[in-house]
């Protein structure tokens, strides 16, 4: 008697594979569809009238920032509104407004946008048209524009700071050596009112005491302190009369003061 076997799969058959092109057919359509449905949502987020800016809130210490200049460059990109507008592009045009030195901009949701400003602040003037920052950065306000109907107004606003003079691109040297200056003398209870450099890099202070004290080209902090060295014994007699120490002589200085000039070594 023979034993009859049979077989039966333990698995069920599979599907056959789908073909290449129809793979190729679907992943195509699929693609498509995300596209064309991000275009769609990109229109509608972009649509200013259904996302638009409803308010724009500046913060920072505005003392002479254009306001108004401000309000139309901001909103030049807010039209586009809440998703279409531009923050890179907004920062650098409120970047470019003369007295602004920094902007950071930020969307707050749903439509709310956070201007943040910082200002420039002045350290002195550079040659009567410019102003140098504390960071020691050269602008050119338009409030020293000759042109500006308010320029008297706002040049006495500046009379208070320190006046600097020198070549084109050397403020920053000007105002370091103004610094170190500043510094020596301030035991002193004396403010200097202009540091003066010609095209030389010959550098004079003129004191607020009336005094003025030719430093020279080189050898500034070894001059410097010659000046100091004798500032009580013949500065403070003088009692705020005008007088001129030149001190670029190898071993002494000059002193000029009611018309007379006396050398000392």
């Amino acid at each position: 008697m023979s034993a009859v076997m049979h077989t039966e799969p333990v698995l069920p058959l599979g599907k056959p594979p789908m073909n290449a092109s129809m793979r190729w057919a679907i992943g195509l359509l699929g693609l498509v569809f995300l596209v064309t449905a991000g275009l769609y949502i990109s229109e509608i987020a972009s649509d200013p009238r259904r996302f638009p800016v409803t308010n724009v809130d500046v913060d920072g210490t505005l003392d002479y920032t254009d306001r108004v200049a401000l309000r139309e460059r901001v909103q030049a990109h807010t039209r586009l509104g809440f998703y279409g507008m531009d923050v890179d592009a907004i920062r650098s045009s409120v970047e470019l407004m003369p007295w602004v030195s920094q902007a950071h901009i930020r969307r707050i949701w749903p439509g709310r946008l956070m201007v943040t400003i910082e200002e420039y602040e002045p350290a002195a003037r550079y040659n009567d048209d410019s102003l140098v920052s504390k960071s020691m950065e050269l602008f050119k306000p338009p409030q020293l524009h000759r042109d500006n109907p308010q320029y008297n107004q706002w040049r006495a606003s500046f009379a208070s700071l320190p006046r600097l003079q020198g070549a084109q691109g050397r403020h920053e040297h000007v105002l370091d050596a103004f610094r170190r200056y500043e510094n020596a003398l301030r035991p002193f209870g004396v403010t200097i009112k202009a540091l003066v450099e010609d095209e030389r890099r010959s550098q004079t202070l003129e004191l607020a005491n009336g005094v003025t004290v030719r430093i020279g080209y080189d050898a500034h902090e070894l001059r410097l302190q010659r000046f100091i060295d004798v500032y009580e014994r013949l500065v403070v007699p003088l009692n705020g009369q005008p007088a001129r120490f030149d001190m670029r002589y190898s071993n002494g200085f000059a002193l000029s003061k009611g018309g007379l000039i006396g050398g000392t070594n």
